[in-house]
This record gives C-alpha cells, sequence and structure tokens, in this order.
C-alpha cells in the first residue's frame, strides 16, 4: 500500500517527488523492503526505471495495441491512453526515481542513492534505443539528477553528457520531423549547454521549519486578549534536509 501510494501520487502536478523521495528513503531506514517494493513498482509502471527497452514485432505483437500495453500504456474507457498521457506519466515516475538516487539525509543510509543512479545512467546509454519514450525518461532523470551525480563524479558525469550530447541526440535527429521529439531533443541540448546541472533543481531542499512567525511578522502580530499571557508556538513541523555530500565511490 505504501508503495503503490507514493508511485501513484507522484504523477500529480505538485513538485513533490524531492518530498516524496525524502520520505521513502526515511521509511526504508526502518523497513528495508519497503524500498525494494517502492523500486519494483516503479520497474512495473514504468519499465525505464529498470531500464528496459521493448521494440516492436509484428512476430510478438499482434497489434499496436498490444505492444503499447507491454511498454506500459494503461488502458482507458476500454481503449488505450493517449501517447501525451503515456508521456506525461513516464516523466512524473523518472523524476521520482531521479529524486530518490540523490536524496541524502544524515545519519540515514539511502540504499539506492547516487551510485545506483550512476549505474542506471551508464546502462541506459548502452542498451537503450534512442526514440520519443527513451529521451523523455532520460530529460526527466538528468533534469532531477544531475545535480547530485555531477556533486559526486564531476569530470565523469560530464564525459556521460558528452556522450549523451554527441551520440544519443544524434540518433535522435536522425529520426526527425516529429515535433514532440524535437522538443525533447531541444531541452536535452539547452540541459547540457547552459550546465543546467550546476543548479539545484526547484524543491529539492526542503523547507526546515515551519514556524507561525515565519508568515506572521512580529509586528502584525496581536496577541489575544486572554487574562493568562499568550504562548507562541514554536516547531509545528520540523523536516531536515541535507543536501547530497561531495563524496566520492
Amino acid at each position: 500500500m505504501f508503495a503503490e501510494k507514493i508511485v501513484d501520487q507522484c504523477t500529480n502536478p505538485n513538485k513533490a517527488v524531492f518530498a516524496y523521495a525524502h520520505v521513502i528513503v526515511l521509511v526504508a531506514s526502518q523497513v528495508p523492503l519497503a524500498i525494494d517494493l517502492i523500486l519494483a513498482k516503479l520497474n512495473t509502471v514504468c519499465i525505464y526505471t529498470v531500464p528496459k527497452y521493448i521494440s516492436y514485432s509484428k512476430s510478438e505483437f499482434d497489434t499496436k495495441e498490444a505492444y503499447h500495453k507491454a511498454i506500459g500504456y494503461n488502458e482507458e474507457d476500454g481503449g488505450i491512453e493517449s501517447e501525451e498521457s503515456y508521456i506525461s506519466r513516464v516523466e512524473s515516475y523518472m523524476r521520482l526515481y531521479g529524486a530518490l538516487v540523490q536524496t541524502e539525509i544524515a545519519g540515514v543510509q539511502n540504499t539506492n542513492g547516487v551510485r545506483e543512479g550512476w549505474a542506471w545512467l551508464a546502462r541506459f546509454l548502452n542498451a537503450l534505443l534512442a526514440n520519443l519514450y527513451t529521451a523523455v525518461a532520460l530529460q526527466a532523470f538528468l533534469e532531477v539528477a544531475g545535480f547530485g551525480l555531477y556533486r559526486t563524479y564531476k569530470t565523469q558525469f560530464k564525459k556521460l553528457l558528452n556522450i549523451i550530447y554527441r551520440d544519443f541526440e544524434s540518433a535522435l535527429k536522425e529520426r526527425g520531423g516529429d515535433a514532440k521529439l524535437n522538443k525533447v531533443i531541444t531541452s536535452i541540448q539547452t540541459y547540457i549547454e547552459s550546465n543546467k546541472f550546476l543548479e539545484e533543481p526547484e524543491g529539492s531542499s526542503l523547507q526546515s521549519t515551519l514556524l507561525s512567525h515565519t508568515f506572521v511578522p512580529e509586528s502584525e502580530y496581536a496577541a489575544p486578549s486572554y487574562h493568562r499571557p499568550a504562548t507562541r508556538w514554536q516547531g509545528l513541523v520540523s523536516i531536515e534536509h541535507t543536501k547530497p555530500s561531495s563524496r566520492s565511490y
């Protein structure tokens, strides 16, 4: 139930994937099986988190619909969801996975941390074909996990980006002509050329405290008209977040 809830929630457009990743790491530190269930669920709904890709073949699939089901398309109203809907979900799942691999919390071990993210990226580039779906998966992963991967691997990560820029992007451009694909190509190219991996992704630094006086300035605070002195509540919610360390593996 925990794994299904987290993975289902990540498709909501609320940019909370880092918060979800934070919760996953904390829960898994107490219940190690949780991380395996999360990854199993992700691998089920999004084959690119494995990473894995299934090529279409008429000898293996009777219809395109059967093929779409095999790569993770959902059934909707007796048919198959639109390509736009599928791509949107792939992006959400890959953003959650990217957030998970770079989440570090002081005193807590992330068993699917940055080393797994590095291994995923290497396997992805070695095994997967370059097309719209894999390009979307790669773009979403880089935009979220690139910052953490660069902090840890520095020049080695840049070498992988060069491979993406030189080989993966070239393979995508050879397909050409598709507006959706061209948009993703441009986004990946801009990410690399602008060194976006140097910028901490939005939402990765969780707010460390939520205090009433943060939102109500002292000058605007009016004490209640009680006979007893009013007490200001402190530390109602406190969430600590530690940025990725610069250690190397």
